[in-house]
């Protein structure tokens, strides 16, 4: 199905006036149909380049020298005619949203195949299929602008698999992913893999697909380096995987021992008291939420997609102002415009958030420049292994890049409340652990920080405490201390 033989591309002009070092060297891979294909390796590595080469967005969108062969099916698929494009290919890109042509759900799942010219009873009943198989059957109806990062991303593989493609590329498919969704998505990659699917996804959590993968092929500075199959990965420890980047399970048990966790934090530096906050014209929202968030920890927010968390965030730095209840600092009450003065949220969407003309101008963007915030600059490039790409331009970096940029401005900042929405995503291993060591410097400095995430790796080596918010029933919402205590604090609807 894919061929990809001693193929080398280059990022820049095709005149070569101004080509960069980035991209793949002397890539040779070979995807046989039927397979399932896991491209892993450290952010950066050139995952991104070998799916836009398959999927023919390089060169034809991303300008650059191309040499060797890339064949998908037998044709180049960079001069494939649209319509041939759309039937074979099916992809999924790793912010889901610059993939997005339509207004809601529904019209998004069926734009391909309208474009083809199905009969409309069939379009009908692909919708349906996918919907329910993805567990999006009741955002059917919903404005796209309105869901949440981990909803879009189920909404952009049920749009990219409606067609039942050949082939299905997937960037970071798991990435915003709450633990149901992802065993859903596998679960569906399994099924349209027995059918016969073509499969190629660029992971991080890559455990996770052991049950569909056939092999893990890992990439270093642009190269191949290692290729194991299924087998020969699931019996990979952590000692051996190490040297790539690469997640695994037993991350926890060697990193735990080095993780000092503060026992006693210091007093509460925001409560929350019958929080409450519903969306215009929806039934979702919060209601009476309860909280505690010692200084000098960490907190995890976690729970399903659409759940409220990232709207919780909001509220706590003030970007929403709740409809009901109050915020306080050592029981002062606190304004939106006082949390928003103290606060530094961190979007799950790097893109947001990256105004500068280099990484080292962003770190410092707004600020006096001054020898102590230079120095706290240069110790952030360090620590998330941005000094080599100081002078790059944030739009030209990775996504996984692009998160560690946000994360190091906001270590540059002054904020007593920092809120991460999902720093982990697009992470690999390696960058896990500068994550985690970097939320427990900031702890230990007296600073309170949230992480919003789907990550239980992130959650097992960062956090003193985690709060959970659920949608089941009455939408409980529970609060677990280290000791794995349990108390109900509010509900959601």
């Amino acid at each position: 199905m894919i061929t990809l033989n001693n193929v080398t591309f280059l990022y820049g002009q095709d005149d070569g006036e101004s080509e960069t070092e980035s991209g793949v060297k002397n890539i040779s891979l070979s995807v046989s149909s039927g397979q399932c294909v896991v491209l892993c390796g450290r952010s950066g590595c050139g995952k991104s380049t070998v799916l836009r080469l398959m999927n023919g967005l390089a060169p034809s969108c991303y300008p650059g020298k191309l040499m060797g062969e890339v064949l998908v099916d037998g044709s180049n698929p960079a001069v494939m005619p649209p319509e041939e494009r759309t039937r074979k290919l099916g992809v999924v890109f790793q912010d889901p949203r610059s993939q997005f042509f339509m207004d809601n759900v529904r019209d998004e799942l069926a734009f391909s195949a309208e474009n083809l010219g199905l009969p409309p009873e069939m379009i009908l009943e692909r919708i349906e299929r996918q919907a329910e198989l993805l567990g999006i059957a009741h955002l059917l109806e919903r404005k796209l602008a309105r869901l949440s990062s981990g909803q879009k991303q189920r909404v952009a593989i049920a749009a990219a698999s409606v067609l039942s493609p050949p082939l299905l590329i997937l960037d970071e498919p798991t990435a915003n992913l709450d633990e149901q969704a992802t065993i859903a998505i596998v679960e569906l990659l399994d099924t349209l893999k027995r059918e016969g699917t073509t499969i190629v996804i660029s992971e991080h959590r890559l455990h996770t697909l052991l049950p569909i993968a056939d092999s893990f092929v890992c990439m270093e500075q642009g190269r191949i380096s290692q290729t194991w199959t299924k087998q020969q990965f699931a019996a990979l420890s952590y000692e051996e995987v190490q040297p790539y980047g690469l997640r695994h399970p037993d991350m926890v048990k060697t990193y735990i021992a080095g993780k000092a966790l503060q026992d006693t934090p210091s007093a509460p530096v925001l409560t929350g008291h019958s929080l409450s906050f519903r969306h215009n014209r929806s039934d979702e929202g919060l209601a009476g939420i309860d909280l505690v968030l010692p200084k000098g920890s960490v907190t995890a927010l976690t729970g399903e997609n659409g759940a409220g968390k990232t709207t919780l965030g909001k509220i706590l730095s003030g970007l929403l102002h709740q409809r009901s209840g109050k915020i306080a600092q050592n029981g002062a009450v606190l304004s939106a415009g006082r949390r928003r003065a103290m606060s530094y949220l961190v979007m799950q969407d790097a893109d947001y958030q990256l105004y500068a003309d280099s990484v080292g101008n962003e770190l410092v963007l707004g600020r006096r420049l001054d020898e102590t915030l230079r120095r706290k600059a240069y110790a952030a490039m360090e620590a998330f292994g941005l000094s080599a790409l100081r002078d790059r331009h944030p739009a030209s970096l990775s996504g996984g890049e692009k998160q560690r940029v946000t994360m190091a401005a906001a270590y540059c900042s002054d904020a007593e409340l920092i809120i991460l929405d999902e720093p982990t995503s697009g992470l690999d291993g390696d960058s896990v652990l500068h994550v985690v060591s970097w939320v427990r410097k900031l702890a230990w400095s007296d600073k309170t920080v949230i992480l919003i995430t789907h990550d239980p790796l992130l959650t097992r080596l960062a956090c003193d405490y985690v709060l959970e918010l659920n949608r089941k029933g009455e939408g409980r919402v529970e609060q677990t201390g280290k000791a794995g205590d349990t108390q109900v604090i509010g509900a959601g609807w």
